[in-house]
C-alpha cells in the first residue's frame, strides 16, 4: 500500500481534519493504518547536534531549522523577552507559527473498524560519507481504536 504524505515543518502532519479524512479513505475495509512523525536532526562530522553537512555544499547547516527556531521562540517566551505570538499576518510562514506555539498534538476518529498505530521518532541525518548513515530512532508507539481513544503504548511502552 502507497504511503499518504501529510508532512510538513518539524515533523508535524499539517493537513488538519481534511488530510486526516483523507488519508482515512485510503485504508482498506477492515484495514488498519501506520502514522510516523517526527523531526530530524543533524549531527555534523565533529559530533555538534543541531547541524549537518550536506552533500554539495562547502558549509553545513542547521537541521531541523523549523525545531531550532522553534525552540529559541520557545526559549525567549519561557525567559521573558519576548511575548508569546497570536496568528501569523501572513501565509507565508504559518507552518513554522503553528511549530512554534504547538503544545500537544491530537488524533481524531477515522470510522472503519481498524486501528490507527502511531509512531514518534527522531530521524538523525550524518555527513554524506560511505561510513555513515542516517538512522531513525522511535520514541513513542501508540494504538488507537477507530474512536481516536488510546488502546495501548505510550512514552514509556
Amino acid at each position: 500500500m502507497p504511503n499518504f504524505s501529510m508532512g510538513g515543518l518539524a515533523g508535524f502532519p499539517f493537513g488538519g481534519v481534511t488530510s486526516f479524512g483523507a488519508m482515512a479513505s485510503h485504508i482498506p475495509d477492515g484495514g488498519s493504518c501506520l502514522v510516523v512523525f517526527g523531526p530530524h536532526v543533524g549531527v555534523d562530522s565533529t559530533g555538534a547536534v543541531g547541524t549537518v553537512e550536506r552533500q554539495g555544499r562547502a558549509a553545513g547547516g542547521a537541521c531541523c531549522g523549523s525545531a531550532v527556531a522553534a525552540s529559541g521562540y520557545v526559549s525567549t517566551v519561557y525567559t521573558g523577552s519576548a511575548q508569546e505570538a497570536g496568528l501569523p499576518d501572513s501565509p507565508l510562514d504559518a507552518q513554522q507559527n503553528f511549530v512554534g506555539s504547538m503544545v500537544g498534538s491530537m488524533l481524531l476518529p477515522f470510522g472503519g473498524d481498524g486501528k490507527i498505530a502511531v509512531l514518534g521518532a527522531i530521524h538523525i541525518n550524518t555527513p554524506p560519507t560511505e561510513e555513515s548513515s542516517d538512522y531513525f530512532l522511535p520514541l513513542r508507539f501508540e494504538v488507537y481504536g477507530n474512536d481516536g481513544k488510546l488502546m495501548a503504548g505510550g512514552a514509556s511502552e
